[in-house]
């Protein structure tokens, strides 16, 4: 997906409004404050200090961030105060906090192209969440027909992890730097699909266990011809 010039975001994962409902109503449910990992544009982030929460939102893209940032000029003070942004790889980011919330919007998560990324990314989350913290996500779900299993160093492990056939990728256009010319360049990101079967693989290692999944933000039981997988985990207490 091309970025176009202007205050507009050049990498957009598109929900529904409805995703932005779901979001707000878990954290209202559970208590801030939240911590939203891949925060993208601030979407999110936004909606969850206009209900009144404490947020961090995270993301490693300059550009995204900078739309977001850009909507604080349109929010009352009282919201503004209340979102922190910080420029992280969700994989790495370490902060003195915890969270009772944890989210990864907008298939954030589909940008863990290895299962090494993506347990990195569980592991942030789990390791800034408060014991039986709340952890939310949303991700595209891969299509029924996959390709066999790649050939994997970890065999041993239960789950299977699969390569899809053809591995769609967003692209982010990046502003050059001081010494790099003139030329604006663009940075490729490439979207992996996890089934559930993976995620909830995933989810375990990293201390976590899945209470429900959906298949859409309207609350519809999850199944495998859904197009999302919509989840909610809890952190387990460590014992």
């Amino acid at each position: 997906m091309a970025g176009t010039d202007g205050p507009r975001p050049v990498l957009s994962l598109v929900m529904a409004d409805a995703g932005c409902a779901f979001y707000g109503e878990r954290v209202d449910h559970a208590g801030g404050p939240a911590l939203v990992l891949g925060a993208g544009d601030g979407r999110i982030a936004w909606e969850l200090a206009r209900r009144g929460h404490q947020v961090l939102a995270a993301d490693p893209s300059e550009v995204l961030l900078r739309v977001a940032e850009e909507r604080r000029a349109q929010e009352p003070a009282e919201v503004s105060a209340r979102l922190r942004v910080v420029r992280a790889d969700v994989r790495s980011l370490r902060l003195d906090e915890r969270f009772k919330v944890a989210i990864a919007p907008r298939n954030a998560l589909g940008l863990m192209s290895t299962r090494d990324d993506l347990e990195a990314a569980l592991a942030t989350a789990a390791l800034h969440l408060e014991d039986d913290g709340t952890f939310l996500l949303d991700l595209v779900n891969p299509p029924e027909h996959r390709s066999p299993p790649a050939p994997d160093d970890r065999a041993e492990e239960p789950a299977s992890w699969y390569r899809p056939v053809f591995v769609p990728h967003l692209r982010e256009r990046r502003r050059a730097r001081p010494g790099e010319g003139s030329h604006d360049g663009l940075r490729r990101l490439r979207v992996r699909q996890f089934s559930a079967e993976e995620l909830d693989a995933a989810l375990a290692a990293a201390g976590f266990q899945p209470l429900e999944r959906f298949g859409d933000f309207d609350g519809r039981p999850f199944a495998p011809e859904d197009p999302l997988q919509i989840v909610v985990a809890q952190r387990l207490t460590e014992k």
